[in-house]
C-alpha cells in the first residue's frame, strides 16, 4: 500500500511507525495496535499521510489526541519564528539551563543577533532556532553551515563554548552530517533519536498552547499576549478570563486541566 507524505514522495504504509507514533502519544502499545488495525481497514492506495494523521486523531480522545497533535501545535506556533524562539528558551529552562533570548552579541568582524543564549555548568550555549511554516521541510546544509560560521565569530569575543541548532520538524542528511563533523547539538523532531524535541515536550509536559483546540481569533489573542504554553493557562486563569469570553475561558481552561492532568 503506497502512501503520499507532505513532500509528495511515495512510500509503502509503515504499520511499525504508525504504532510508534500513536505510543508516543501516550497510548499504550495494545492499544495503539488497535487503532492501527482499524486504520488498515480504511487505507486506499494513494492515501496521504495528512489523512491518515487525521483519522488516527478522530480515533483518539482527549489527552491523547492533543499530544498526537504536537507536531502540528508546534507549526502553529508561527508564522514568525519568535514564539517558537521562547518555546525553546521555557524547555531548555525546564532542562535547568539560565536562557536570554534575542540576545544581540558582538563577534570578531561583526555583531549578531541570537536567538536564545543558554548557560548552566559554566558552559555558554548559542542556540539558532530555524522555525519552518511547512512540515515537509527540513533544516538543510546551508543552515547547518550559516549557524556554525556566527558561532566562529562570536565565541571568543561572546565567550561561547558550544552552538546548537534547534528546527521544529526535521534535518537532511548533510547538515545532520555537517554537525556531527564540526561537533554542533541538533535538537529537532526525532533528533536526536530518542530524545528530539516531541520527547523533551513530552516529558516536561512543556506544551504548546497551540495544542488545544481553540478558536483561530481566540488562539490570535492567546499568543499576542504572551500564552505560549497550556501551563500559561492555568497560571494566568485571570489574565485569561479577562481576554476571552466566558464560554471560551471556560472551555480552554477545561483542556487545558485535562492535558496537564490537574
Amino acid at each position: 500500500m503506497k502512501v503520499i507524505k507532505r513532500s509528495g514522495e511515495a512510500e509503502e504504509f509503515d504499520r511499525r511507525k504508525t504504532i510508534a507514533a500513536v505510543v508516543r502519544a501516550g497510548v499504550p502499545p495494545d492499544e495503539a495496535e488497535g487503532i492501527v488495525e482499524r486504520l488498515e481497514s480504511q487505507l486506499y492506495e494513494g492515501i496521504s499521510t495528512e489523512e491518515i494523521y487525521r483519522r488516527v486523531h478522530d480515533m483518539l480522545q482527549g489527552r491523547k489526541a492533543a499530544r498526537f497533535s504536537l507536531k502540528k501545535a508546534l507549526l502553529k506556533l508561527g508564522p514568525e519564528g519568535e514564539n517558537f524562539e521562547r518555546y525553546v528558551a521555557r524547555l531548555f529552562q525546564m532542562e535547568g539551563y539560565e536562557t536570554e533570548t534575542r540576545l544581540t552579541l558582538d563577534g570578531k568582524c561583526t555583531s549578531h543577533e541570537v536567538d536564545v543564549v543558554m548557560s548552566k555548568g559554566g558552559q555558554r550555549v548559542m542556540v539558532e532556532c530555524k522555525f519552518h511554516n511547512s512540515l515537509a521541510m527540513k533544516s538543510n546544509i546551508q543552515c547547518a553551515l550559516y549557524v556554525y560560521a556566527r558561532f566562529l565569530d562570536l565565541k571568543d569575543g561572546a565567550k561561547l563554548d558550544s552552538a546548537m541548532l534547534v528546527t521544529n520538524t526535521r534535518f537532511s542528511a548533510d547538515a545532520e552530517r555537517y554537525a556531527r563533523c564540526m561537533g554542533m547539538s541538533l535538537l529537532g523532531w526525532r533528533t536526536p533519536e530518542g530524545s528530539g524535541l516531541e520527547v523533551l515536550a513530552t516529558s516536561h509536559r512543556l506544551f504548546p498552547v497551540t495544542i488545544l483546540d481553540l478558536r483561530r481569533n481566540d488562539q490570535t489573542v492567546l499568543l499576542a499576549h504572551r500564552f505560549l504554553v497550556v501551563d500559561d493557562v492555568l497560571t494566568r486563569l485571570m489574565d485569561l478570563r479577562m481576554l476571552l469570553s466566558k464560554e471560551s475561558a471556560r472551555d480552554i481552561e477545561a483542556q487545558a486541566r485535562e492535558l496537564l492532568g490537574g
